[in-house]
């Protein structure tokens, strides 16, 4: 991947994915804990190059262990802000695909009004353990509630740190992000399906849900789909 380490604030530094058009909108993606952020390079990447997007990404195996020993999203999420910081990219629109939702969500709450709107694809709708978690799980998500070390989708160094951090108590107020929200819905997606979506988008005050064919990797096949509604926002 073209991948550039960035000295940040503090002394602290975030390898972040860049690609598109330099000069374009900034759009800040939050990956899946089952990758890296390589899902952009292909057909996000010429849709971004395209519409006139520059497509970033903090990559979170990058976040020294050293440094987030409390909340690994908010740690995320504050590396999220420096970013934005040290390229003086102005306003920033987030996008967070499935376990990439509550990095993105924490961003919003982190950047505040930095941040002009969100798109989140099959997102997972909530903490997954817990008191606050989220009730009638999927098979998929009550798997991933109990991830551990030895589970067979902790692929890379920092995923089961990642997965842990998806699945616990959410550091920060759902109900707090007042960005404009759009949830990409897949109807036929048996991670996330409808009525985990309708848990989200209950605790977003300004929310939109768009209902779309296909299941929990739509996105894939459909950049260009979600990165026009960016564009042309």
């Amino acid at each position: 991947m073209r991948v550039k380490t960035l000295q940040l604030a503090g002394g602290r530094d975030a390898d972040v994915l860049r690609l598109g058009r330099r000069e374009g909108r900034p759009v800040l993606y939050f990956h899946s804990p089952a990758t890296g952020g390589e899902e952009l390079e292909g057909d996000a990447e010429e849709a971004a190059d395209e519409l006139g997007i520059q497509l970033l990404a903090v990559v979170r195996p990058s976040v020294a262990e050293d440094r987030a020993q409390g909340s690994f999203i908010a740690t995320v999420a504050s590396d999220a802000a420096l970013v934005v910081d040290a390229l003086d990219l102005g306003l920033v629109v987030v996008l967070g695909w499935s376990g990439g939702a509550p990095y993105a969500l924490a961003a919003c709450a982190r950047i505040g009004s930095v941040i002009s709107a969100v798109h989140l694809v099959s997102p997972v709708p909530g903490p997954l353990i817990g008191p606050g978690a989220v009730a009638d799980q999927s098979d998929r998500l009550r798997e991933i509630a109990a991830t551990s070390p030895t589970s067979s989708w902790v692929a890379r160094p920092g995923t089961f740190r990642d997965y842990q951090a998806v699945a616990a108590p959410w550091p920060f107020d759902i109900r707090s992000v007042g960005q404009p929200v759009t949830i990409w819905a897949p109807v036929e997606d048996e991670i996330v399906p409808p009525r985990l979506i309708d848990h989200l988008a209950s605790q977003l005050p300004r929310v939109e849900t768009v209902k779309v064919p296909g299941a929990h990797g739509w996105i894939m096949e459909n950049w260009s789909t979600v990165l026009r509604r960016v564009a042309t926002a």
